[in-house]
């Protein structure tokens, strides 16, 4: 079962054959989401003076968005520690960090969606922590990428306390309130999810335009663009923050660059 899955997705992403898709789309739209998670993470670190090159992240879930950032992390030089289900998390201290465990990843999507418990059966190194959450880990970077509210406030407490340098939302609104409040509180750099996932919307952009292009871009192609969407993305985030006197705030940033994006067409439109 899983063979036939595999040779789909394969073809689907163009890995046979090297090249574009034949019948449109774009080549690493899984793993857009994710990627450009990293390259947030990455453009937020710089402002530190800093890289990902040595550091420790915690991610949540086993999906794509997870498996993205398991793969362009270790690229930039980090390391993956964790990943979590339904039944509890897994701390692999070797790190994520190889093809073979990036393709058990999409394997145990097919073997059961709701255990990661399977991953320490494969990588007996690894450490399966039922029932528990990935934030008590020490990390530099948390990157929840599973679900909404599944960072909350005690977790936050429990990163901060271990040292955590910054933390980027990926899954949709997944920390609550009370943790992303006490990040910005706390002056430790908090990227929200509309802004650090917008990665795969990117990349469906770029699929439209390839399709009404007729263009087949390599994945080295679409994965350059989607680096320099996300530079962009985070140099008007931190920007707009700082022009209305937030600065290092992305949460007001990024809602006020929406807005006046928004705002901007419907001026220009003659809509108001």
């Amino acid at each position: 079962m899983f063979g036939q899955y595999k040779r789909i997705r394969n073809e689907w992403s163009g890995v046979l054959t090297g090249k574009g898709l034949s019948f449109g789309g774009s080549l690493v739209r899984p793993e857009a989401t994710g990627f450009g998670a990293t390259y947030f993470a990455e453009e937020m670190l710089k402002l530190k003076g800093d890289s990902l090159k040595g550091k420790t992240i915690s991610v949540s879930g086993f999906g794509n968005v997870a498996w993205g950032v398991c793969i362009k992390a270790s690229q930039l030089g980090a390391k993956v520690i964790t990943i979590s289900g339904p039944d509890g998390y897994i701390w692999d201290m070797d790190g994520i960090g190889t093809k073979e465990k990036w393709d058990y990843l999409e394997q145990m999507l097919v073997i059961d969606r709701n255990k990661v418990e399977t991953y320490a059966k494969k990588f007996p190194n690894a450490k399966f922590f039922p029932g528990r959450k990935p934030w008590e880990q020490k990390v530099d970077i948390a990157m929840p990428c599973a679900i909404q509210n599944e960072l909350n406030g005690e977790d936050g407490k429990t990163l901060i306390a271990n040292g955590v340098k910054i933390v980027v939302e990926v899954s949709n609104m997944g920390c609550t309130p009370e943790a992303w409040k006490l990040f910005i509180e706390k002056k430790i750099p908090f990227a929200p999810g509309k802004a650090a996932n917008a990665g795969g919307v990117a990349t469906s952009g770029l699929e439209m335009s390839q399709n009404s292009m007729r263009l087949a871009w390599s994945a080295e192609e679409v994965d350059t663009r989607l680096h320099d969407i996300m530079i962009n993305i985070h140099k008007v985030a931190y920007g707009t923050a700082k022009q209305y006197g937030f600065e290092g705030n992305y949460i007001i940033g990024a809602n006020i660059a929406g807005f006046k994006k928004v705002a901007d067409a419907m001026i220009a439109q003659g809509l108001v």
